[in-house]
């Protein structure tokens, strides 16, 4: 469905006398930066959320003394007709009942996204793919100020920037985080930015976009304006976006996925961060003392200093400026080490191909905590990778039974190919997972916690959403947190 828009050079400044719907406070900054934004500037405000005042109690604690009119614990659909045009949230569907209505009526549709690109007055690098998009956002950042910049961070990562762009100015920089959702609103308003990085695209939120091909189309679209675009090498949709790409790719991945001396940004022996230009001149970082884990987090470095040598940065002071770079919250982070059992948080991880990343970031003896709400994504790669390494899979929430029957055939398959030689099949089955079903997180933490020994690592990395049973990943990685604490006092 084409949403009807606001003119390519409108701009969302001096609203006196608009009247604007804010469909979607959420909890997440960008409806309430929207909101605020909007009341700043003249407009006639109304937020409606299909959520009511305690679910929204901390955004609505924030709107205090703000004057706008609150619609909550509805469609508020009646809302659109008076409307001059409407905010949505990204999280709201273009299915839904007042996005039809706006369609039907001809009534502009922006978002907190389209709002802020229209006002940027620097420079900025857009940052999506399936995974590790946050984590290279939150780099580049780093990378981008190693030259002095200032940098300013925001897009999906949550908050918004429509609270300070006023104080942005031409000589500064800015990088977004942009979900598939927020870039089909930049899409269709022919919006994006001069460099844009795409981190990877495999399966996820086909619970929204229906297809993997739709997804994939809404990822394209954060090339829409770009100049220059940073793409991983072994990534089939990233290889499938440059064909279509009128300018630049600059490629960057692991070095066994690019030709012998082809030019580009390569992890080397997944320690060494190399530029090569088409000259055949490398500049070449070492990245051993790297503070983030895993070799998917070198590839999010590696990444980022690329891009900032498009804003003049020189690549090896790019680079280090990410070698002490902590992680963000709810990203492989380290909670605590408990008997000698290390337990670590990842509750953002909500995607199966994901959680292959995170195991291999714990070489070690692994107590995988997995399951959630099932976003319609095909769990192969998740099984293939806990068929690469023993260790137990603790399985919970409404996706664990039938994620246990697919591990059951995959098992059973694995078993019939072994049959070929006694040997193998010794061998081969003493490295094979083994896993158990659990009604709840907490149930599965109290196994893992149990069964853990000394050198151990119990990791929460779900691989799925977190609706079937929490609000969201920050919620579940609380619990998680919560229980580990008890461990550590008992």
């Amino acid at each position: 469905m084409q949403l009807p828009r606001l003119p390519a050079d409108f701009r969302p400044t001096d609203l006196r006398g608009q009247r604007v719907l804010v469909l979607g406070l959420g909890t997440f900054g960008g409806g309430l930066g929207a909101a605020r934004h909007l009341a700043r500037e003249g407009a006639k405000v109304v937020v409606s959320d299909l959520r009511g005042p305690d679910a929204l109690a901390e955004p609505l604690r924030a709107l205090e003394g703000v004057p706008v009119e609150l619609a909550l614990g509805r469609e508020a659909t009646d809302e659109v007709s008076k409307a001059d045009w409407i905010v949505a949230s990204p999280a709201v569907k273009w299915s839904s009942p007042p996005l039809q209505e706006a369609a039907r009526r001809g009534v502009p549709v922006e978002s907190e996204i389209t709002l802020l690109v229209r006002l940027l007055p620097c420079p900025w690098l857009g940052i999506t793919g399936t995974n590790g998009k946050s984590t290279t956002t939150m780099l580049s950042s780093r990378t981008l100020a190693a030259a002095g910049r200032r940098v300013f961070s925001g897009g999906n990562l949550g908050g918004s920037l429509l609270e300070v762009w006023r104080e942005i100015e031409a000589g500064d920089a800015a990088v977004l985080e942009l979900s598939s959702f927020q870039l089909e609103h930049l899409g269709e308003t022919g919006l994006g930015p001069t460099v844009a990085l795409v981190t990877n695209v495999t399966p996820d939120h086909l619970d929204r976009h229906g297809t993997f091909e739709e997804y994939a189309t809404a990822k394209r679209a954060i090339l829409s304006r770009a100049s220059v675009a940073l793409l991983q090498r072994a990534d089939p949709v990233c290889r499938s976006f440059a064909e279509e790409f009128a300018g630049r790719v600059v490629w960057y991945g692991e070095a066994k996925a690019f030709e012998r001396d082809e030019p580009g940004a390569r992890l080397d022996d997944r320690r060494f961060a190399v530029l090569r230009d088409a000259q055949g001149r490398e500049e070449r970082v070492d990245l051993e003392t790297m503070v983030l884990r895993g070799t998917h987090n070198r590839v999010n470095l590696l990444a980022a200093a690329a891009a900032a040598t498009e804003f003049g940065v020189a690549f090896g002071a790019a680079a280090r400026a990410g070698l002490d770079a902590r992680p963000l919250e709810r990203r492989l982070n380290e909670v605590a080490r408990v008997d000698g059992v290390l337990y670590v948080d990842d509750s953002v991880c909500t995607s199966p191909p994901a959680v292959a990343a995170a195991l291999a970031a714990f070489p070690g003896p692994t107590r995988l905590l997995v399951g959630g709400y099932d976003k319609g994504i095909d769990p192969t790669p998740l099984i293939a990778a806990l068929f690469s390494r023993s260790g137990k899979s603790y399985l919970y929430g409404a996706v664990a039974t039938a994620l246990a029957a697919r591990l059951e055939v995959a098992f059973a398959a694995r078993v019939a190919g072994a049959r070929e030689s006694t040997s193998k099949s010794a061998s081969e089955s003493a490295k094979w997972p083994s896993w158990e079903v659990f009604a709840d997180l907490s149930a599965a933490f109290a196994a893992a916690a149990r069964e853990a020994a000394p050198g151990d690592t119990v990791l929460l990395s779900p691989g799925y959403a977190s609706y079937d049973q929490f609000r969201n990943f920050t919620e579940r990685g609380d619990l998680f947190r919560a229980l580990v604490a008890r461990l550590s006092t008992s």
